[in-house]
Protein backbone atom coordinates (compact mmCIF):
# COMPACT_ATOMS: atom_id res chain seq x y z
CA UNK A 1 0.00 0.00 0.00
CA UNK A 2 1.39 3.33 -1.43
CA UNK A 3 1.91 5.55 1.80
CA UNK A 4 3.36 9.34 2.14
CA UNK A 5 3.92 11.69 5.30
CA UNK A 6 1.70 13.98 6.92
CA UNK A 7 2.54 17.50 7.71
CA UNK A 8 3.38 16.38 11.43
CA UNK A 9 5.58 13.91 10.00
CA UNK A 10 2.67 10.35 10.60
CA UNK A 11 2.74 8.49 7.48
CA UNK A 12 -0.50 7.96 6.00
CA UNK A 13 -1.67 5.12 3.80
CA UNK A 14 -3.68 5.22 0.98
CA UNK A 15 -4.56 2.38 -1.96
CA UNK A 16 -5.79 2.73 -5.41
CA UNK A 17 -7.34 1.18 -8.09
CA UNK A 18 -8.90 1.77 -11.75
CA UNK A 19 -7.70 4.13 -14.59
CA UNK A 20 -8.63 7.40 -15.56
CA UNK A 21 -9.03 10.75 -14.05
CA UNK A 22 -8.65 10.33 -10.22
CA UNK A 23 -11.35 10.92 -7.78
CA UNK A 24 -10.26 10.77 -3.88
CA UNK A 25 -12.82 8.87 -1.84
CA UNK A 26 -12.59 10.18 1.52
CA UNK A 27 -14.18 7.28 3.68
CA UNK A 28 -16.71 8.24 6.74
CA UNK A 29 -16.91 5.95 9.95
CA UNK A 30 -15.75 8.01 11.52
CA UNK A 31 -12.16 7.23 11.88
CA UNK A 32 -12.86 3.39 10.12
CA UNK A 33 -10.11 2.22 7.45
CA UNK A 34 -11.07 3.39 3.62
CA UNK A 35 -10.90 -1.02 2.70
CA UNK A 36 -14.96 -1.05 3.36
CA UNK A 37 -15.67 0.90 0.97
CA UNK A 38 -14.49 -1.56 -1.81
CA UNK A 39 -14.67 -0.36 -5.70
CA UNK A 40 -17.54 1.93 -4.82
CA UNK A 41 -19.66 -0.69 -7.44
CA UNK A 42 -17.47 0.08 -10.54
CA UNK A 43 -16.60 3.83 -10.91
CA UNK A 44 -13.40 2.37 -11.07
CA UNK A 45 -13.65 1.12 -14.58
CA UNK A 46 -13.62 4.63 -15.82
CA UNK A 47 -11.75 6.62 -12.55
CA UNK A 48 -8.73 6.13 -10.57
CA UNK A 49 -9.60 5.85 -7.25
CA UNK A 50 -8.10 6.65 -4.27
CA UNK A 51 -8.66 5.89 -0.50
CA UNK A 52 -6.69 6.89 2.31
CA UNK A 53 -7.17 5.30 5.20
CA UNK A 54 -7.51 8.09 7.87
CA UNK A 55 -4.64 8.72 10.45
CA UNK A 56 -4.89 5.70 13.03
CA UNK A 57 -6.74 3.53 10.99
CA UNK A 58 -6.13 0.47 8.29
CA UNK A 59 -2.58 0.59 7.28
CA UNK A 60 -2.21 4.20 8.48
CA UNK A 61 0.15 5.18 11.53
CA UNK A 62 -1.24 6.90 14.99
CA UNK A 63 -0.23 9.98 15.37
CA UNK A 64 1.93 11.24 18.65
CA UNK A 65 -0.81 14.15 19.37
CA UNK A 66 -4.41 12.54 19.51
CA UNK A 67 -5.53 16.41 19.25
CA UNK A 68 -4.63 15.49 15.41
CA UNK A 69 -7.44 12.71 15.10
CA UNK A 70 -10.09 16.54 15.14
CA UNK A 71 -11.43 16.86 11.63
CA UNK A 72 -10.25 20.69 11.18
CA UNK A 73 -6.48 18.83 11.46
CA UNK A 74 -7.34 16.22 8.93
CA UNK A 75 -7.68 18.86 5.91
CA UNK A 76 -4.24 19.21 6.28
CA UNK A 77 -3.71 15.41 5.82
CA UNK A 78 -5.85 16.01 2.82
CA UNK A 79 -3.78 18.68 0.86
CA UNK A 80 -0.82 16.37 1.73
CA UNK A 81 -2.34 13.89 -0.01
CA UNK A 82 -3.27 16.11 -3.13
CA UNK A 83 0.40 17.41 -2.94
CA UNK A 84 1.82 13.65 -2.88
CA UNK A 85 -0.10 12.75 -6.06
CA UNK A 86 1.04 15.70 -7.34
CA UNK A 87 -2.26 17.04 -8.59
CA UNK A 88 -3.17 21.12 -8.71
CA UNK A 89 -7.02 20.02 -8.03
CA UNK A 90 -8.69 17.06 -7.50
CA UNK A 91 -12.03 15.83 -7.25
CA UNK A 92 -13.24 14.51 -3.91
CA UNK A 93 -15.91 11.71 -3.06
CA UNK A 94 -17.52 11.93 0.79
CA UNK A 95 -19.08 9.10 2.31
CA UNK A 96 -20.71 9.45 5.69
CA UNK A 97 -18.58 11.47 8.33
CA UNK A 98 -16.11 12.14 5.21
CA UNK A 99 -17.98 14.76 4.32
CA UNK A 100 -17.10 17.00 7.44
CA UNK A 101 -13.93 16.40 5.90
CA UNK A 102 -14.20 17.08 2.61
CA UNK A 103 -16.46 20.27 3.82
CA UNK A 104 -13.76 21.48 5.25
CA UNK A 105 -10.82 21.23 2.82
CA UNK A 106 -13.00 23.15 0.15
CA UNK A 107 -13.77 25.52 2.22
CA UNK A 108 -9.88 26.03 3.13
CA UNK A 109 -9.06 25.02 -0.17
CA UNK A 110 -11.25 26.24 -2.85
CA UNK A 111 -8.95 26.40 -5.65
CA UNK A 112 -8.21 22.51 -5.45
CA UNK A 113 -10.98 21.13 -5.18
CA UNK A 114 -12.91 20.06 -9.02
CA UNK A 115 -15.89 18.70 -8.00
CA UNK A 116 -17.31 17.20 -4.37
CA UNK A 117 -19.76 14.52 -4.25
CA UNK A 118 -21.54 14.29 -0.76
CA UNK A 119 -22.87 10.54 -0.07
CA UNK A 120 -25.49 10.28 2.54
CA UNK A 121 -23.44 13.08 4.53
CA UNK A 122 -24.04 15.00 7.31
CA UNK A 123 -21.60 17.72 7.24
CA UNK A 124 -21.55 19.14 10.37
CA UNK A 125 -18.06 20.06 11.52
CA UNK A 126 -17.51 23.58 9.67
CA UNK A 127 -19.22 26.33 11.13
CA UNK A 128 -20.99 25.61 14.41
CA UNK A 129 -22.12 27.84 16.70
CA UNK A 130 -24.75 28.55 19.71
CA UNK A 131 -27.50 30.42 19.02
CA UNK A 132 -28.63 32.90 21.81
CA UNK A 133 -32.00 34.46 22.51
CA UNK A 134 -32.49 37.72 21.54
CA UNK A 135 -32.70 39.86 24.51
CA UNK A 136 -36.40 40.54 25.85
CA UNK A 137 -36.62 44.69 26.15
CA UNK A 138 -39.68 45.52 29.02
CA UNK A 139 -43.39 46.52 27.02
Amino acid sequence: MPTFTARDGTALAYREGGEGEPLVVLPGGPMRAGAYLGDLGGPDAHRRLIVPDLRGTGESAVPSDPVTYRCDRLVDDVEALRVHLGLDRMDLLAHSAGGSLAVLYAARFPERVGRLALITAGPRAPARRTVRPAARTPS
